[in-house]
């Protein structure tokens, strides 16, 4: 039964097919001897050349950044990261130690 039904269902698609091409193949011999109007109005004023293909690009970027401004925080809030209320206690023990005067003959304490 399925099998009968999918070669009905081919034989319909193929007289559909048929009759569409000849369809236009009908017209294209109709339309053969006529001449094409010619195009009356010229290019927009605002014809970019070749850097037309940037502003795609440039809309991808922007809403790469709108879903990022939504998603996490923005990059003009002066937010920075993980270490908001300072710096790690080990980085500012390195620091002291960093900055403390040597001892007397250059040895490392």
């Amino acid at each position: 039964m399925t099998v009968a039904l999918l070669l009905v269902a081919l034989a319909l698609a193929g007289v559909i097919g048929t009759t569409a091409y000849r369809a236009g193949l009908a017209r294209g011999l109709a339309d053969a001897g006529n001449v094409p109007a010619p195009w009356l109005y010229h290019g927009a004023f605002w014809y970019l050349g070749p850097f037309a293909f940037l502003f795609p690009l440039l809309g991808l970027v922007l809403v790469v950044a709108l879903v990022r401004g939504l998603f996490w925080h923005s990059w003009c809030t002066g937010d920075r990261g993980a270490w908001r209320s300072g710096v790690p206690a080990m980085f500012e023990e390195w620091h002291r130690r960093a900055h403390e005067s040597r001892p007397p003959g250059g040895q490392v304490p």
